[in-house]
């Protein structure tokens, strides 16, 4: 189960610490295609920003030249009030503009890079996912990319407008009065020092946020997968306690956050409210000394506001900012890990259809660096053989065909499909040719149907002639909506059998040259293990079969069985010849067919469990 650990000491996949600089360049790509919109947006802004700034202004003339004048205008003060309400609807109808060009914008670019995540995921090596959990994957594709959408929505356009608003404000108050701007400018370096430690902060608080949820999904995914496993060996408790620890560290994580968040909006606003005292005290002096007009005084205190609202919400941008910047170090880090293998650009496409010759020479493979699971195999499966691999749990058998199937590729050695090495095949037209039945079937959460054919264009009358094949066509025939009939989640309604077997009608509908089957008998009972072997037998005919088998008994017929131990080969042959040997493979049938079919194995222990070596 998922273990506790300090955020620091291991890392998500995909996570990867850069600068902003390159984060921003790397983001910006994504907005390219909707440059023409976005400018359109950042002209509003300075439509919106001059109507911002002008309706203060207008105050400060009626307030100079109408209300304090010895002569008062009611007409001029009528026009600058109905001037003053134009303004504020044109404001709104810019809002309205601004806000659904901005969000429009940034649904499709979270579309574009959800699409993107996904097709990168989809083409991952195996190797990624032994390493990273099922429910930080799904983050990154639903959490992460949703971070990054109010980036693009909200913060880069209002930002670039805020910072407009500033510079517009600073200009019309130094040409008002450059004294009173530079009583405003007095808190400035007080505020320039809070920004910036409030953005070290918060960066690293986000970052530990975002990790901590990832954690959270992927223990829960894990727990809800393995529910059964839990209350059936009496590990509600500890797994409880398991999920409070990470949830305690998620809690933590977000709880510094509205600490920061709750000390750096108060002091914004007292810096605001300090210069906002000294423009009253000093503003009201010079106004009194007529150095200035109260109109321009009044006028101060409204840009004053203005031009601390944008700074006091800063805490609510930097936020979203950092937020997304953490998301974004995930996702570009994700995005530039390397894919699963291609094929050489150029080769020579396999035939139709292939004659499925198969050679394994000296193959060494481990999934962890020098620890070798394979070491020195080399076989040759010949056109339209049945070879069998057999040996116990960790032999390496199942590495063998995920080698040939190119899910993993092999240190040292070569494999060859009919003389040619498959790392020069492209891996879509390799297991195009092949049918491959895993030791563990997942089911879709669809019909019978679309599970065998996953997609692919198959007729009607090809999903039942396969049905047929594998015997489920009774069963089929017997549920009241036939191959439309719902599945539910994982298939949880078939029995093991039965899902093994529509493993094996999902192999065989594109009629490949190849089949691999992986423990492919392992969760059928004896009466339809037979039928499976009579299936086994019309569907290879013509084709080359490379079978995993656990029931010895089930592979008696192969052309050839190999039998393998702790990565090596140490006999080969046909099941006759093999008995005849008197070796390994003649003592573990004997097994198998003596009252118990399970031995244990005590090598690496040096004893049994009741201490006898």
């Amino acid at each position: 189960m998922e273990s506790v650990t300090h955020p620091d000491k291991r890392r998500d996949a995909g996570q990867e610490n850069m600068s902003d600089r390159r984060l921003f360049r790397w983001m910006l790509g994504y907005t390219r295609p909707f440059w023409p919109v976005m400018f359109l947006a950042l002209c509003l802004s300075l439509l919106l920003v001059a109507a911002d700034v002008a309706r203060p202004y207008l105050i400060k003339v009626a307030i100079d030249n109408h209300i304090l004048s010895r002569s008062p205008d009611g007409w001029g003060l009528l026009g600058l009030g109905a001037l003053f309400l134009g303004l504020v609807l044109f404001s709104s109808l810019l809002q309205y503009a601004q806000q659904f060009l901005l969000e429009m914008t940034g649904q499709r670019i979270i579309y574009n890079l959800r699409q993107e995540v996904f097709a990168h995921l989809v083409r991952m090596p195996m190797s990624f996912f032994d390493r990273n959990a099922a429910g930080r994957l799904v983050t990154r594709v639903t959490n992460d990319t949703e971070a990054l959408n109010q980036l693009y929505a909200q913060v880069v356009v209002n930002l670039v407008k805020e910072v407009l608003l500033l510079l517009a404000i600073f200009l019309v108050m130094w040409q008002m009065s450059p004294l009173l701007t530079g009583v405003c400018l007095a808190v400035m370096p007080l505020l320039f020092l809070v920004t910036q430690l409030y953005r070290r902060l918060v960066r690293e608080a986000r970052r530990n946020v975002r990790l901590w949820l990832s954690r959270l999904n992927a223990f829960l995914g894990e727990n809800l997968a393995g529910m059964q496993v839990i209350q059936a060996f009496v590990r509600e408790a500890q797994q409880q306690k398991a999920f409070d620890e990470i949830n305690d560290a998620y809690y933590r994580a977000g709880m510094r956050i509205m600490t920061v968040n709750s000390v750096f909006q108060p002091v914004i606003v007292l810096l605001g409210n300090l210069a906002l005292a000294l423009l009253l005290w000093i503003g009201g002096v010079a106004a009194l000394d007529d150095q200035v007009t109260f109109g321009v005084v009044f006028a101060f205190t409204q840009y004053v506001r203005q031009f601390f609202a944008p700074l006091s919400a800063l805490a609510d941008r930097f936020a979203q900012i950092q937020s997304a910047m953490a998301s974004a170090e995930r996702l570009f880090a994700f995005l530039q890990e390397p894919v699963g293998p291609k094929g050489r650009a150029g080769a020579a496409a396999l035939p139709r259809p292939v004659r499925g010759e198969i050679v394994f020479d000296n193959v060494w493979f481990a999934y962890e660096e020098e620890d070798w699971v394979l070491k020195g195999v080399s076989f040759q499966v010949r056109p339209g053989e049945t070879v069998a691999l057999v040996g116990e749990t960790g032999a390496g058998k199942t590495s063998i065909t995920r080698l040939l199937s190119r899910f993993y590729e092999c240190q040292k050695g070569s494999i060859r499909l009919d003389g040619m090495d498959i790392r020069e095949i492209p891996v879509a037209e390799l297991r195009s040719r092949m049918g491959i039945v895993p030791q563990d079937v997942f089911l879709f959460s669809g019909d019978i149907a679309g599970n065998i054919a996953l997609n692919r264009a198959v007729s009607e009358e090809r999903l039942h002639q396969v049905v047929r094949m594998v015997g489920l066509e009774a069963f089929i025939q017997s549920l009241p909506l036939g191959l439309r009939t719902p599945l539910g989640e994982r298939g949880v309604t078939l029995s093991m059998g039965q899902r093994q077997l529509l493993a094996f009608a999902r192999a065989i509908v594109d009629d490949p040259d190849i089949l691999v089957l992986d423990e492919a008998t392992a969760h059928i009972d004896s009466e339809t293990e037979q039928a499976v072997q009579v299936a086994l037998r019309r569907i290879s005919q013509g084709r080359t079969m490379l079978i995993v088998a656990h029931r010895l008994s089930t592979i008696r017929h192969a052309d050839k069985i190999i039998l393998l131990e702790r990565g090596r080969i140490v006999e080969m042959g046909t099941h006759e010849a093999l008995l005849a040997k008197g070796g390994r493979y003649k003592e573990l049938y004997t097994l198998q067919r003596g009252p118990f079919h399970f031995v244990p194995q005590f090598d690496k222990m040096g004893s049994s469990r009741n201490g006898e070596g």
